[in-house]
């Protein structure tokens, strides 16, 4: 925990840094260094040779769509397929499988995390699900002449609701689940923006919190026998009464667990091999290096077969990467698939030079899917 504020410092820079350079992937011929491939990562039903493709019920469509871009060329030897993870976490647009469209509504993942060098692994349980619902929604009346408070039950609104849940499985500190639930008038882009990532959605719910107005409604959380709930009036056109609120909001400073989840995902989020992957082929065998001013960047693409999650096959691709920039050493591998804007299975490490020494590793178990 101690050593996370040299990690956000070496974030910000290296955010900056990214953001300038611009895609990371190029024209090298250079071969990089790759870690073992991801094992144990689901039922594989076919395999795909050097450069290849497989046949038979993959889950992936041919056109360009949100989640991934993908078509067909003809070739002298026949059709090659080229499908880049151009939109990854996009949890706002729906995904296509085999031409249909499809709302990702749940996901839950298996989480491991080190969060310093030799230091133990913790493990999650981390589910996500939204949808729409109708809740009871809280004002606090206020008269004005004696300063007397009330809660008042405003009734009963259809809202869309993010509901989240972390189980410790062995954990730092963590004795009890965390749960969540943020209601919205609406689900948009913003709300969607952090539904997808293994993490609670820190960002979200203290936005919800301090903007306080329009598209929020509320929030709870509960962690063993503390209950935090926030209402806000505005968000359903109620403007006479104050927005309530009941508990200790600080109850989420009190978890280490929590801000190690955020921080070693958020790590692994800004300095995994996304942005190469916008204008790579996954469905390609691929080497390659980039690297420029002190900033060096290796991977590797190999096509893997097929996968079957959530009901739904899959076409998926090994992927694995190293990169270097002064202080700061990093590598990783994943399991992807285009169409799906989240890895299957992705781990890595973020290390700086006698600093933080960071171990993420997620893992979907299960995700549900709704026809649009």
């Amino acid at each position: 925990m101690k050593k996370f504020g040299t990690v956000l410092a070496v974030f910000l820079v290296l955010l900056v840094f990214v953001s300038v350079s611009g895609c990371l992937g190029g024209g090298g011929e250079e071969s990089p260094t790759t870690s073992e491939s991801l094992t144990d990562t689901g039922s594989q039903t076919t395999s795909a040779g050097t450069g290849g493709t497989t046949s038979g019920g993959e889950g992936y469509s041919t056109t360009e769509s949100p989640g991934g871009t993908t078509t067909e060329t003809e070739t002298e030897t026949g059709t090659s397929e080229y499908a880049s993870w151009a939109n990854p976490w996009d949890a706002y647009n729906p995904i296509q499988i085999d031409g249909e469209q499809y709302l990702i509504t749940s996901i839950k993942y298996k989480l491991r995390i080190r969060t310093e060098e030799g230091g133990p692994i913790y493990e999650y349980e981390i589910e996500k699900s939204r949808g729409p619902t109708k809740i009871h929604v809280y004002g606090n009346k206020i008269d004005m002449e004696t300063g007397e408070q009330e809660k008042v039950d405003l009734g009963e609104f259809e809202v869309y609701e993010y509901y989240g849940k972390i189980t410790p499985i062995n954990a730092e500190d963590m004795n009890s689940t965390f749960e969540y639930r943020l209601w919205v008038t609406e689900r948009t882009s913003d709300t969607d923006t952090f539904f997808l990532f293994p993490s609670l959605d820190f960002l979200t719910l203290y936005a919800s919190l301090y903007a306080g107005t329009g598209n929020t409604v509320g929030v709870w959380m509960e962690y063993g026998d503390q209950v935090f709930e926030f209402y806000n009036p505005a968000g359903v056109g109620e403007m006479s009464v104050a927005p309530y609120q009941e508990g200790d909001i600080n109850m989420l400073s009190n978890i280490a667990d929590i801000e190690s989840i955020y921080m070693s995902w958020y790590g692994f989020y800004n300095f995994g091999f996304w942005t190469a992957l916008e204008d790579e082929n996954i469905y390609q065998e691929t080497t390659g290096s980039w690297g420029v001013m002190g900033y060096q960047y290796n991977y590797e693409v190999k096509p893997d077969g097929t996968m079957t999650l959530g009901g739904k096959d899959f076409k998926v691709s090994q992927v694995s990467w190293t990169y270097t920039l002064g202080s700061i050493t990093g590598q990783g591998e994943a399991v992807l698939a285009a169409n799906l804007p989240v890895p299957i299975e992705a781990k890595g490490v973020f290390i700086e030079q006698g600093g933080a020494n960071v171990f993420t590793h997620v893992k979907i178990e299960d995700i549900g899917f709704e026809k649009v």
